[in-house]
């Protein structure tokens, strides 16, 4: 019996030599599609994915599924011809693709953009709560409060939200809210933080770049200690733990436009997928390749992130109720498979955390 990864990859490889879908650049197949045999779909398949256009191909080991994306809709009668098994595995066929980042759009919060805790004696802004350069008119989200090894407090988010995709000057102010929420009779905005550094997008293609590193995270130091919370919102604390991302992980998080949401891991990319990036207000636009991004679907009719959630941090709880850190959210796009039409990408926190050298902040604030 097939792995959903070999299933996945099998399917790839028929694609592949169908030219159904684009290869990756400069030998990068062999590292991500596991060495088996190309599937053999008969030629309607190969016509209605051809006419439908392959976009991106995923699978989950736990509930040996290969989930296969679009870029346009299937019809129902084409659904009801497509294979729904292969080598053991269950395969979908979902509409759907990733949006690119960091184009300074952000949907109207669902409800308040940030919170507020409230302590003994004081009121301090939370994670999950909305962010910005302060030279910006965009929004993302404040994922955790870290700290390194020399003791100093950061904010933790990605790069495209704070770190301009490679290009915010050093110091530049971090505020809160983030400017897209700006508002009268709202909380005024202040100065959270001043830009630190980022994990560096790799611009290119393997070969000439390293892309194995590719993920999206930034530092601000924070400038007001005194007015921030580790508390993710006003519904538990950031948690110190770290767990990798599993198939059919339990998870949820706090973010700037949905704001405390659930779901389920239903599976990671088999390849890496190649996504636009922005910065407006430092003049960049360019692509890059991510691997290693893993699939979230929200478990109610609403999407578990939209755009302006980046950089929410994802957690999970396991069955003797201790809760960790699991990723970071930064891309989503349409999935019609998915409650509420729309997947939300997230990279691992883990590998974020050993790259900058710092590690989580639980308990500030929360008195």
């Amino acid at each position: 019996m097939a792995t959903a990864f070999e299933a996945a990859s099998s399917i790839t490889r028929w694609a592949l030599a169908r030219n159904l879908i684009a290869p990756l650049p400069a030998g990068m197949e062999e590292e991500y599609v596991a060495g088996v045999q190309p599937a053999n779909f008969d030629a309607e398949t190969e016509d209605i994915l051809r006419r439908r256009s392959i976009v991106s191909i995923a699978f989950n080991d736990a509930s040996a599924e290969v989930l296969l994306y679009t870029s346009k809709r299937l019809f129902q009668r084409e659904l009801d011809v497509l294979p729904d098994l292969y080598a053991d595995c269950r395969v979908t066929y979902s509409h759907g693709a990733v949006d690119d980042l960091g184009n300074g759009s952000a949907v109207v919060a669902h409800g308040a953009s940030y919170a507020l805790f409230q302590g003994a004696n004081a009121r301090f802004y939370t994670c999950g709560s909305s962010i910005s350069p302060g030279n910006e008119a965009s929004a993302g989200t404040l994922g955790a409060l870290v700290r390194d090894g020399a003791g100093k407090l950061f904010g933790l988010t990605n790069n495209h939200v704070t770190g301009g995709c490679n290009h915010s000057e050093i110091g530049l102010p971090i505020v809160a809210p983030g400017i897209m929420d700006v508002s009268a009779g709202a909380l005024n905005p202040f100065t959270l933080g001043v830009h630190d550094r980022v994990i560096p997008y790799a611009l290119g293609t393997s070969g000439n770049v390293s892309i194995a590193d590719n993920t999206d995270a930034a530092l601000f130091e924070i400038v007001a200690q005194g007015s921030i919370s580790s508390m993710q919102g006003t519904i538990y604390d950031t948690p110190t733990n770290v767990v990798a991302p599993a198939d059919g992980m339990v998870v949820q998080k706090v973010g700037r436009t949905t704001r405390h949401t659930t779901g389920k891991i239903v599976g990671r990319f088999l390849r890496p997928i190649r996504v636009g990036a922005s910065s407006a207000s430092n003049g960049f636009n360019g692509h890059f390749w991510f691997p290693g991004a893993w699939i979230v679907h929200s478990d109610t009719n609403n999407p578990f992130s939209d755009s302006g959630d980046s950089g929410s941090l994802v957690v999970t709880t396991d069955a003797n109720g201790v809760t960790a850190a699991v990723g970071l959210i930064f891309a989503g796009g349409p999935d019609t498979q998915a409650p509420g039409g729309k997947m939300s990408c997230i990279v691992p926190i883990a590998p974020i955390l050993a790259k900058l050298g710092v590690t989580l902040v639980g308990g500030h604030n929360i008195q």
